[in-house]
C-alpha cells in the first residue's frame, strides 16, 4: 500500500498533522498500533483535555512569550515551529472542526463538553470527512529507506499477527514519549530514530508528582495549602511556582510541584542533590513572620501552642509542626512558655519547610516525557530530519517538553501542523505529485 505522507502515531501531533496534510491536498494515512485514535488523549486534564493556555496570548511578542514555557537542550527550538501556529491559531482550528472551548482557570482551555473524548470524537469525524486512511493495530517494526521511489518501506504486525508493508514519499514520526504507558506509550519512536541515524536525548518523566524522605509523611497526607514551592539543586533555588500544593503518603504533588518537577528528574538523572522548601505563608516576608508570630503568641499567650495554631494553619499540620518541634510531647505548652529554640524552628518551617526529593513518580504518573530525539539534527521550523531528507517528526518524541497547563498539547497541536505543511512546501520544490 502506497501513500504520499505515512504518518506513525495517531496521537495529538499526528492527528493534526493529518488534518493539515490532507487539507493541503497530500495523500495521508496514519499507522497506530492502538485499537483506536487519541488514547492519552483521553487521559489528558484530568479527563478533560487542556487543549492549550490562552496565558501568553497578549502582549506585543506572543510567540517569545509562549516559547518560553518550552524546554530542551535547544531553548530557542520551538520558535519556528510556534511562530506557525500559535494559540489563536490552534483555538481557530478546533473551532472550524466544530468544537468548542472554554476556559476554566489560569488560562487553561477545554472542550466546552469538559470531555476529553469530544476531542477524539471530532478528529475521528475529521478523519472520515476526509478519508484519511486510519490503519489501527499496525505497530511498525521495520522502517527501511532508498535513494529511489518509493522512499520509505515500513513494516508493521497487525493484530492477525500478520506482516503489513506500506511505502511512501514523506514519512512523519508522532509516537510520543514514554508517558502514561497503559495508553500504549513506549519509546518505540526513539528506536526508530536511533535506527535511521539520530541521537536521542536522554529521557526522563516531567510534570510529575515527587517522592520525598520524610518521617511523617502518612500525617500530612491528604493536606492541600496554597502555598509556594522552590526546588533546590545542590542546595541553591532554581525555580519556583506558587498554587495550591498537595501532601501523599510518598511526597508531594500540585501544579507548583507539577511545574518543579522536570528539574527535579533531570536533576536527580545527575545525581545531584535535589529537595524541595515549602513556603506556607507566601504572602509575608520572613521577618513578617515572625513579628505576626511573636504578637500573636504575645496576646494568647495563655493559649496553648497548639491552638495558637488555629485559624492560621490547616489542622492537620499542627501535629506535625509541634513534633518538629520537639514539643509534641507537651499537649498543654502554653504559648506564653515556648522556648526560642522552638520559636524558631516553627519560623523556619512556615517560610521554608524543606524536603529531601528521592525520585519522582515515573513515567506511568507523568504527563510528558523530557528529552527524545536530540533537535540539534531537525530543521528549524520544518522539523525535517537532516539525516534523512523526507523523515520529519512532531511532538512529544523530540526533545521539547513545556509546563503543566496545556503546553504540551499546544506543542503536539503546533508541531503537527508545522511538520505537514512542511512537506506540502518540500513536494512544490520537488514537484511531486500530490
Amino acid at each position: 500500500m502506497h501513500h504520499t505522507l505515512l504518518i506513525i502515531g495517531a496521537g495529538a501531533s499526528g492527528l493534526m498533522a493529518a488534518v493539515t496534510a490532507k487539507d493541503l491536498g497530500i495523500d495521508t494515512a496514519i499507522l497506530e498500533g492502538n485499537d483506536r485514535i487519541g488514547k492519552k488523549i483521553l487521559v489528558t486534564g484530568d479527563g478533560r483535555c487542556n487543549l492549550t493556555n490562552t496565558s501568553t496570548a497578549s502582549g506585543t511578542d506572543e510567540t517569545a512569550a509562549l516559547s518560553a514555557k518550552f524546554h530542551g537542550n535547544r531553548p530557542g527550538f520551538p520558535v519556528k515551529v510556534l511562530e506557525q501556529l500559535g494559540v489563536r491559531e490552534t483555538m481557530d482550528f478546533f473551532y472550524s472542526l466544530g468544537l468548542p472551548l472554554t476556559h476554566l482557570k489560569e488560562g487553561m482551555m477545554y472542550p466546552r463538553s469538559l470531555q476529553a473524548a469530544s476531542v477524539t470524537d471530532i478528529f475521528e469525524l475529521a478523519m472520515e470527512e476526509r478519508e484519511v486512511p486510519v490503519y489501527l493495530q499496525h505497530k511498525v517494526v521495520e522502517i527501511a529507506v532508498s535513494d529511489g521511489h518509493p522512499r520509505f518501506t515500513v513494516r508493521c504486525h497487525t493484530e492477525a499477527e500478520e506482516q503489513a508493508v506500506f511505502t511512501c514519499d514523506f514519512l512523519l514520526i508522532a509516537t510520543g514519549g514514554l508517558t502514561a504507558p497503559h495508553t500504549g506509550a513506549d519509546g518505540s519512536g526513539y528506536t526508530m530514530a536511533e535506527r535511521l541515524g539520530h541521537t536521542v536525548v536522554d529521557t526522563v518523566p516531567a510534570i510529575v508528582q515527587l517522592k520525598v524522605q520524610y518521617p511523617h509523611l502518612k500525617a500530612l497526607s491528604g493536606i492541600k495549602l496554597q502555598g509556594r514551592a522552590h526546588i533546590l539543586i545542590n542546595g541553591e533555588i532554581v525555580r519556583s511556582e506558587s498554587g495550591e500544593i498537595q501532601f501523599t503518603e510518598y511526597g508531594l504533588s500540585g501544579p507548583p510541584i507539577l511545574q518543579l518537577s522536570r528539574e527535579a528528574s533531570v536533576h536527580l538523572g545527575r545525581g545531584d542533590a535535589v529537595s524541595v522548601a515549602v513556603d506556607l505563608m507566601p504572602g509575608r516576608t520572613e521577618e513578617e513572620v515572625v513579628d505576626f508570630l511573636d504578637m500573636h503568641w504575645g496576646i494568647f499567650g495563655h493559649r496553648t501552642v497548639a491552638d495558637s495554631f488555629i485559624g492560621i494553619l490547616h489542622k492537620k499540620l499542627t501535629p506535625v509542626l509541634l513534633k518538629e518541634a520537639g514539643i509534641d510531647k507537651q499537649p498543654n505548652l502554653l504559648c506564653q512558655d515556648l522556648s526560642w529554640r522552638a520559636k524558631a524552628i516553627f519560623y523556619r518551617i512556615l517560610k521554608h519547610w524543606e524536603f529531601k526529593v528521592t525520585d519522582t513518580n515515573g513515567y506511568a504518573h507523568a504527563q510528558t516525557t523530557a528529552g527524545g530525539i536530540d533537535t540539534a539534527e531537525l530543521a528549524d521550523g520544518t522539523l525535517e530530519s537532516k539525516l534523512v531528507p523526507g523523515l520529519y517528526f512532531a511532538g512529544e518524541v523530540m526533545d521539547v517538553d513545556g509546563d503543566f497547563g496545556g503546553y504540551n498539547l499546544q506543542w503536539a497541536w503546533s508541531s503537527g501542523y508545522a511538520a505537514a505543511k512542511a512537506v506540502a512546501e518540500s513536494m512544490k520544490q520537488k514537484d511531486v505529485s500530490i
